[in-house]
């Protein structure tokens, strides 16, 4: 089938469709959507047969070819690379001998000597108690007994002379000075910065590093025909529309 010939059928189709768009696409005995139901009539209408069906068929269009330019790379583009060597020269620098370091010191404490009073013996207190003194004195008085008879009866009486007392004898405290040190300013430690030592000497060094120029050269391109596919075939089913009765 050629190219012209499946436009035309396509065309055709179209038109087709277009016609029959109200009837069902489900093959022959099936009603149209306008109808309502599972295919079963009510009694009051008319019963009106299919006039039409529809049937598929797959159609198939081969490929197209058509004939293009294509490059072909006869010689592959390459770089050419130019050594450029190194340029050298001499200059003075200094070299590290010795590295800056620190050196530790030690400033001694410093002590004042001083004096302070120390307690021998604490202060001390003697109490010396004196009793009272009393005198004995007899009273005699006259008593009554039974009968009308009185007598005397005679008793003995303390009598106070003197107080007792109390007496505080006081002990002073005994102190001793003695001699002790005191830390005005603790010791410390610290470091003293010590320069590094150099020396100059004479080295070479690049004073311009070697480099590649690099020259390119394009690659060599020849253009030929070769065939290729425009368009691939390809498989499509289509619907035939059947006359009522007519097998598919």
């Amino acid at each position: 089938m050629t190219r012209s010939s499946i436009i035309a059928a396509a065309s055709v189709l179209a038109a087709t469709a277009a016609f029959t768009g109200t009837v069902s696409a489900q093959g022959y005995g099936h009603q149209s959507h306008g109808h309502q139901g599972h295919g079963h009539r009510p009694a009051h209408h008319a019963y009106a047969a299919p006039k039409a069906h529809v049937c598929y068929e797959k159609v198939s269009t081969p490929d197209v070819y058509g004939y293009v330019k294509k490059a072909v790379v006869k010689a592959e583009g390459r770089w050419e690379a130019q050594e450029i060597p190194a340029v050298y020269a001499e200059r003075e620098v200094k070299v590290l001998v010795k590295p800056a370091s620190y050196e530790a010191k030690v400033e001694p404490a410093v002590y004042e000597t001083r004096e302070r009073k120390v307690l021998v013996k604490a202060e001390k207190k003697i109490v010396h108690v004196t009793s009272a003194i009393y005198k004995t004195e007899y009273v005699s008085e006259k008593v009554h007994g039974g009968y009308g008879q009185s007598g005397y009866k005679t008793q003995a009486q303390q009598k106070l002379i003197e107080p007792a007392k109390q007496e505080v004898a006081v002990e002073p405290a005994i102190y001793k000075t003695e001699q002790f040190q005191v830390l005005v300013k603790p010791e410390r430690h610290y470091k003293v910065p010590v320069e590094a030592i150099y020396e100059t000497k004479v080295e070479k060094y690049v004073a311009k590093p070697a480099s590649v120029h690099k020259v390119y050269h394009a690659p060599v391109i020849e253009h030929v025909q070769e065939k290729v596919i425009v368009k691939h075939g390809h498989t499509f089913t289509r619907p035939v529309h059947k006359a009522h009765g007519e097998a598919c």
